[in-house]
């Protein structure tokens, strides 16, 4: 399944709320009276979700860089976590690799690493491209009704959370895995309580942690 046609259904979930979600940014970047050059530009070089948002209100506040840049790394250091476990779909070419690297956010990451879903390189980097593709079409989307659309977007934000939560479900009813749903949960309250400032980080770095120490399993005996 290289080919565009193959990719496209398994995208679809992906451009159901990455449209609207992008649209949702590009509103935002104009309403707060910023360049409208920046929007897609960041959507192309930076396509960060969550920190495109919060990037809305710091430049809007006139917050500096470098503080952006310190939220950037606290909101998506998760993603260093993502490519250990997605190495087998890295691709070898020269502008494949970085782009694969660069292109990993959460949903893909679902997508991706979906038991029977996606198994070669190629097909791994055309969902990649796919996705994002939806992202910036959705914030020109966005920029070009900015003017025209009523007040009360408010919700529209919580597609991106429904469109994760859809995902999971998706990935704990192919893989059963009650004890990774179990972790999963323990490292979110424990964070949420202890760690609430740096949520995503510290869950993150607690699920590591537990999983290298965590003894491989023994394979089971053979029956005759």
């Amino acid at each position: 399944m290289t080919s565009w046609r193959g990719v496209l259904p398994l995208t679809l979930p992906v451009m159901m709320g990455y449209l609207p979600l992008g649209a949702v940014f590009g509103v935002l970047w104009i309403d707060a009276g910023l360049s409208w050059y920046w929007a897609p530009l960041m959507s192309i070089v930076v396509y960060a979700g969550a920190l495109q948002y919060l990037a809305v209100g710091m430049l809007s506040a006139g917050i500096g860089w470098l503080d952006l840049a310190v939220a950037s790394l606290l909101v998506n250091f998760r993603h260093l976590f993502y490519g250990l476990s997605l190495y087998h779909l890295l691709p070898k070419g020269v502008l494949g690799r970085p782009y694969f690297i660069f292109g990993i956010t959460d949903e893909t990451y679902s997508l991706l690493s979906a038991p029977g879903q996606v198994n070669d390189s190629k097909t791994a980097l055309l969902v990649v491209l796919f996705n994002q593709s939806y992202w910036v079409l959705g914030t020109l989307a966005g920029m070009v009704l900015a003017r025209g659309l009523p007040p009360g977007l408010q919700g529209l934000d919580f597609a991106l959370t429904a469109l994760f939560t859809v995902l999971a479900v998706e990935q704990i009813r192919a893989r059963r895995d009650w004890g990774a749903v179990l972790l999963g949960l323990v490292a979110a309250v424990v964070a949420g309580i202890w760690i609430s400032e740096y949520f995503l980080l510290a869950a993150s770095v607690m699920l590591v942690l537990v999983l290298l120490a965590w003894p491989e399993s023994q394979p089971e005996p053979a029956h005759d």
